[in-house]
């Protein structure tokens, strides 16, 4: 693809600001390599950036020449990394119980969040998440840097859902999403019978105004009359009266338990809603299929959680035929009771899965060592193409910001990690990280500008 002088200009014309604190125009990043992860690598390669979103990426595309340059000719850039699940700078409590109506969102303030770790790491955001068991409520998920306004990318990125399969789990998600169905039909019933009392009433009405109708004529002439005094304002009156009438006769629903109002829109398919549920054994999923019968097209993704002694290996097949989306941390993993290793995330990938990754926790030190910890399992069969999406593509899509982030394509925001090397090496740092269009963080503080 390739961009003319004058198709740019006219795009620039034509373009209205979107992000406020965002310099406006086009920012154009030449570098070493880019790595788009949906598919296309070029070396060297360019991306077009408008207004904080991307605009073209290519090995050879013309550009304006009041463009802003970011020159990076021995760098690697790539979507920024994302992580999935994190309490990083929360406080430290347990919820238990259904509690849908809590959100994460209330716990931060990011003023006093500082997210210098997650930027050296690579992260351009991160998805924090209400700790407990049961539905400790909704995650959402945060820009580490760049304009306030922006910072918060979704309110609502996915119900946590972290049952004790052990015990009531099975109970306890059962009675959730009965009592969301019954929440449902309390709803429908209220508006049939408010839909019959109206047409009883629209019955009565329509009779009503027939039976004026005929004594608004004599018996001999036929003529219709009108009494003295009566006025076309009083018609006009009338119909006002009417329509106000009317619209204080609007359907009121009755009010959803907002506890459960999560699990309402997840089962009436609202837009941008999903959950994520915790398991940490292969049998949990067949307490969650049997729970989940009635509701096999809700939204969900997995969280695999699990020391690195597991059985999933028993639940591969059965996952890869849903093409699930699941989230785990990048270790090898053991047999139950053997030393026998195997590669569950290739396993699951090879298997039909979605795989997203996810740190062991949220310390500098695990941080920093998360690439590596992917590249680590690309000895033992995971693809090159499968560790590149499990941090970037493959996670946004388990937050259901897949539309926003993860792949380096045309109107995603430009929230970019640039490398010295391969991100899959580990020996590699992160040297950048730009947020819609900005360098937001360097290494090198000569990095920090921009030609």
């Amino acid at each position: 693809m390739r961009y003319t002088l004058c198709s740019f200009a006219i795009a620039l014309v034509m373009s209205s600001p979107v992000l406020g604190g965002v310099d406006e125009g086009f920012v154009v990043i030449k570098a070493g390599r880019v790595i788009t992860v949906s598919g296309e690598e070029y070396s060297p390669g360019v991306v077009v950036i408008e207004n904080g979103k991307i605009s073209a990426v290519g090995s050879d595309l013309e550009y304006p020449s009041s463009a802003k340059l970011i020159r990076a000719p021995r760098e690697t850039v790539m979507p920024g990394l994302i992580h999935p699940r994190s309490r990083f700078g929360l406080d430290k409590y347990t919820r238990t119980g259904v509690q849908g109506d809590q959100s994460v969102v209330d716990e931060v303030s990011l003023s006093q969040m500082h997210f210098a770790d997650l930027l050296e790491a690579g992260f351009v955001a991160v998805a924090l998440v209400p700790a407990g068991t049961d539905i400790p409520g909704t995650a959402a998920t945060y820009r580490t840097a760049g304009p306030d306004d922006f910072r918060l990318l979704d309110d609502n990125s996915y119900l946590q859902v972290a049952p004790n399969w052990r015990s009531s789990g099975r109970k306890m998600l059962g009675g959730a999403l009965k009592k969301a169905k019954d929440e449902i039909e309390k709803v429908k019933k209220a508006r049939e019978e408010w839909d019959k009392k109206q047409k009883e009433k629209a019955e009565e009405e329509a009779a009503e105004e027939e039976a004026d109708s005929d004594e608004e004529y004599d018996d001999e002439g036929g003529e219709s009359y009108r009494e003295e005094g009566d006025s076309d304002e009083d018609d006009e009156s009338d119909a006002e009266d009417a329509k106000e009438e009317k619209e204080a006769e609007k359907f009121e629903p009755p009010k959803i338990d907002p506890k459960h109002q999560p699990l309402v829109d997840l089962i009436e398919k609202k837009e941008g809603r999903q959950m994520t549920v915790t398991i940490t054994r292969a049998s949990d999923l067949l307490h969650l299929d049997a729970v989940m019968d009635q509701y096999k097209d809700l939204s969900r993704t997995l969280y695999l959680a699990t020391s690195r002694s597991s059985d999933y290996h028993l639940a591969v097949e059965k996952l890869g035929e849903r093409k699930a989306t699941v989230v785990l941390r990048p270790w090898t993993h053991y047999m139950p009771n053997t030393t026998f290793r195997y590669n569950l995330m290739n396993r699951l990938d090879q298997g039909g899965c979605n795989v997203a990754a996810m740190p062991w926790d949220d310390s500098r030190e695990e941080l920093l060592m998360y690439r590596g910890r992917v590249a680590s399992l690309l000895r033992t069969g995971l693809s090159r193409e499968a560790g590149l999406k499990a941090l970037t593509q493959n996670v946004a899509k388990a937050i259901g910001l897949e539309d926003k982030l993860g792949t380096i394509e045309k109107d995603k925001f430009a929230d970019l990690a640039f490398f010295n090397g391969d991100p899959l090496d580990p020996l590699s740092e992160v040297t950048r990280v730009m947020i819609l269009g900005e360098i937001v963080w360097a290494r090198d503080k000569k990095l920090a500008g921009r030609e």
